[in-house]
This record gives structure tokens, C-alpha cells and sequence, in this order.
């Protein structure tokens, strides 16, 4: 089966590993998987390329839409006769419905939303246009796949057609997340730390709804008692060149105890190296990966309650209000006060609640039935 998946761009991002891992786990003897990006290069792109994926690109390098790429558009639908057209995120999805317009053979129309909404004047201008615009056309797909139970009723009130909806959370790689006592070891040694100290950290990109500033400022409070902890913060632009960071990052008693690393290529041994994974998000989120791949890797989280944060942690984490720096602080506290075996328990059954729920096997069967329904 010719499944043509049409996503916004592969840059490194929450919905573009996913789209990654499901080509890898669904079985190629059933599947003909090809990806087409609106825009030109990142870095899963160049994965997927080197694994033997067909990858096309439209040649966008802004949301503009230009004639040629939808003439590019028209010339991959009809070299590529799809049977499936799998959409992933807005602008995505959009062009997936314009790519089955112009494809032979009349193909199903998958779509795929990763975002929630709890406030669309939060979005910028650009972004609430495509919402409202996916609103007006999403009678066009035969189903709507959200990997956000809170998402999918936001968007039922946007519009979106609640009836053609339904929740696929996303998947996590067990073999390559796991717990490793190595790791730990590894990052302490080189951020030059004591073997003791305890590790907090944050992987997100930045972007104000991500939360850095306020996880720093709750990192400030709760080293006020002289924690032996340290915060450990990854993603693309988070570096000491960002000058508000830099500033909350200077905030502290006594020597800074914040770590801005940037973008990493060893996230599995990063999280595992971890003694808590905080996701201090303000709003968008729909289905933080991150939480996930930590608690695969046994590390225990604290997350604000946006998108599918408190599901996914459940009772093994603590789950606090978005933009409460004092509510974070404390929950992150309650936790780094345990003992190193309470702790580690506590980890163990944060792998085995992701083992249970969200192995990638188990969702790439649930996207596998969802194309075979015909």
C-alpha cells in the first residue's frame, strides 16, 4: 500500500521523530511508505534519506505558497499514485488535502494535528488562519488523528468534526530509551560535577510556550537551601547567547548552577543521565515526546498540565498549573528529597507505565489498522 505522509518540514521537531519512528516500525512488506515536505532540508530529512526513505521536498522556504510548488505538488501526485494521503500538522495537512484533490485513483485522507489550542489569540496571525481554514475544510479528511485527547476536544470546538476524530498517542523506541546508570556517570563527568549531584533537566526548543524562564525562575527558588542540584537545559537555541536566559541564569546566590548545552544529538543517554525531567510548557503542547522518552529511560518528571502531560505522567510524577514558578519549584523539590531507592522505584515504574501504554509497536499497529480501514 502507496502511503504518501505530507508534512510541514523535517527539522527536528516533536511530530517529525514521530512521522520518523512510525516509517521505521510499520511493516514495509505491507507498506510503501514516500514523505513529501513542504520545505527543503533539516535533519530528518537527511535521516530518512540515508535509511532509504523517498523523500521529496517542495521547495518552500516560508509558509508562502508559490505556484511552482503546487505544480511540484501535482507532478508528485501523479508520479507517486497514492493510496493513502496522511497529512501531519497544519499546513501539512492542508496540502494533503490539495495533493488527494489532484491524485489519481482517489485516495483515503489521513490528517494529523499535534498542537492544542487553549487560547487561538495566543497564536500568531499566520497560525490562526490555518486553524480557522483546516476548520472550514476538515470534512475533507476520513479521519482525524490527534495525539491529544485535550487537543481533540479544542479542536471540536474550533470546528473540526468530532465524529471523524480519534486519539493516537505517540510511541517510544524502548530498546533505544532505556534506563542506563553509565549515562548518569558520563554527563556528570562532563559538566565537571561531583558523581552526587542531582540533575534536573529541560529539552525543549525555545520558544516563549516552552517555559524556560519560568523553570529558571523556579530553579532559583529552589536552590535557596543550598541544593546540591544542578538544571541541565538542551534544545535548539538554548544556549548563553540568548540573552534571557543568560540573565535568569545569573540569578542565583553563588556560582550558577544552569547548564545551557543547546541542541544535542544523544538524547537517550542525556535523559537517562538525569535525576528529574522537568516540562515546564505554557501552552501548545499536545503530546511532549520528552515526558515519554524520560520516563522509558526510568527518570521520574515533573510536567505543567498542558496537552497530554497528565495523562502520560499520571500518578508517578506531579503535575502543576502552567506559569507557576513556586508551584514548579515545590513539585520538582518533593521529588529530589526522596532517597536515591525511592527514586529509583519510582523510575522503574515510570518505564513499566510506558512499556504498558505507549511501546512504538503498539501505536505504529493502531496507524497500521487505521490505513487498512478501507
Amino acid at each position: 500500500m502507496r502511503i504518501v505522509h505530507v508534512i510541514t518540514g523535517l527539522a527536528v521537531g516533536g511530530a517529525e521523530v514521530m512521522l520518523q519512528k512510525l516509517l521505521r516500525t510499520m511493516d514495509p512488506d505491507q507498506f510503501d511508505p514516500v514523505v513529501v515536505s513542504l520545505r527543503r532540508g533539516g535533519e530528518i530529512g537527511d535521516q530518512l534519506r540515508a535509511e532509504g526513505f523517498a523523500v521529496h521536498d517542495l521547495g518552500l522556504t516560508g509558509s508562502m505558497v508559490t505556484p511552482g510548488a503546487v505544480w511540484r505538488l501535482r507532478g508528485l501526485a501523479r508520479e507517486l499514485k497514492p493510496r493513502v494521503i496522511q497529512g501531519w500538522m497544519y499546513h501539512g495537512n492542508l496540502a494533503a488535502a490539495l495533493m488527494t484533490r489532484l491524485s489519481p485513483g482517489d485516495p483515503d485522507l489521513f490528517w494529523n494535528i499535534r498542537h492544542s489550542v487553549d487560547d487561538i489569540g495566543r497564536e500568531k496571525m499566520g497560525t490562526r488562519l490555518v486553524i480557522r481554514l483546516g476548520g472550514v475544510i476538515s470534512g475533507a479528511p476520513k479521519r482525524i488523528v490527534f495525539n491529544s485527547g485535550m487537543s481533540l476536544d479544542q479542536h471540536g470546538g474550533l470546528g473540526y468534526p468530532r465524529n471523524r476524530s480519534l486519539m493516537i498517542p505517540n510511541g517510544f523506541d524502548l530498546d533505544r530509551f532505556r534506563p542506563s546508570p553509565e549515562a548518569g556517570a558520563g554527563l556528570r563527568e562532563e559538566l565537571g560535577l561531583p558523581g552526587d549531584t542531582l540533575l534536573v533537566g529541560v529539552a525543549a526548543r525555545r520558544h516563549p510556550m516552552k517555559g524556560h524562564e519560568a523553570f529558571l525562575k523556579a530553579a532559583v527558588r529552589l536552590r535557596a537551601g543550598g541544593s546540591n542540584i544542578h538544571f541541565v537545559m538542551v534544545g535548539r537555541g538554548v544556549t548563553p547567547d540568548d540573552p534571557v536566559l543568560r540573565d535568569l541564569s545569573g540569578r542565583f546566590e553563588n556560582e550558577s548552577p544552569v547548564h545551557l548545552l543547546g541542541l544535542r544529538e544523544d538524547m537517550p543517554s542525556f535523559l537517562a543521565g538525569l535525576d528529574l525531567l522537568c516540562v515546564p510548557s505554557l501552552y501548545g503542547e499536545g503530546f511532549p515526546n520528552v515526558l515519554g522518552e524520560a520516563m522509558a529511560c526510568g527518570v521520574p518528571c515533573v510536567a505543567t498540565d498542558v496537552g497530554e502531560s497528565r495523562e502520560i505522567v499520571a500518578d508517578l510524577g506531579r503535575v502543576v498549573q502552567p506559569g507557576d514558578p513556586a508551584a514548579l519549584a515545590a513539585a520538582m523539590g518533593e521529588i529530589l528529597a526522596m532517597d536515591s531507592k525511592a527514586r529509583s522505584d519510582l523510575g522503574a515504574r515510570c518505564r513499566a507505565r510506558i512499556q504498558e501504554n505507549y511501546s512504538l509497536e503498539k501505536i505504529a499497529d493502531r496507524y497500521a489498522a487505521l490505513y487498512c480501514s478501507g
